[in-house]
C-alpha cells in the first residue's frame, strides 16, 4: 500500500488510527491481482470496480463517524445498511463476493 494512504486520520483534533484503503489495494491484497491485472480488471469490470470503491468508502465512513465527538450512530447505521445493500448487489449482479471480514482484519492488524 502507498505510504501516504497509511496516514492516520484526524477527527476533532484527535489522531484516529485508521488506514485508508481503495478498491485497487483490495484487489491487490485480497484477490492477489498484480497492478497490471487491476488495470485489466477495471477495463472489463469498470462498474464493479466503482461499486467496490463505494463499498470500501462506506465501510471506512461508518467507522470514522463512530469516532467523532458528537455521536453519529444513526448516520453510521444508515451507511452500514447501504453498504450491505451494495455488497448484496455485487453478489447478485456481478457474482462477486466482497470480503468484509478480510477488510476488518486489515484494520485490526494496523491498530
Amino acid at each position: 500500500m502507498r505510504e501516504y494512504v497509511k496516514a492516520r486520520v484526524y477527527i476533532d483534533g484527535r489522531n484516529i488510527p485508521y488506514p485508508v484503503y481503495t478498491a485497487n489495494e483490495y484487489l491487490v491484497g485480497h484477490d492477489k491481482l498484480a497492478e497490471d491485472e487491476v488495470e485489466s480488471f477495471v477495463e472489463v469490470n469498470g462498474k464493479l470496480f466503482n461499486r467496490l470503491n463505494q463499498v470500501i468508502a462506506l465501510k471506512q465512513s461508518c467507522y470514522l463517524l463512530r469516532h467523532t465527538s458528537y455521536s453519529c450512530g444513526s448516520l453510521s447505521d444508515s451507511l452500514y445498511s447501504l453498504k450491505m445493500e451494495l455488497i448484496s448487489e455485487m453478489r447478485e449482479k456481478y457474482n462477486y463476493q466482497f470480503d468484509d471480514e478480510w477488510m476488518d482484519s486489515l484494520v485490526k492488524d494496523y491498530l
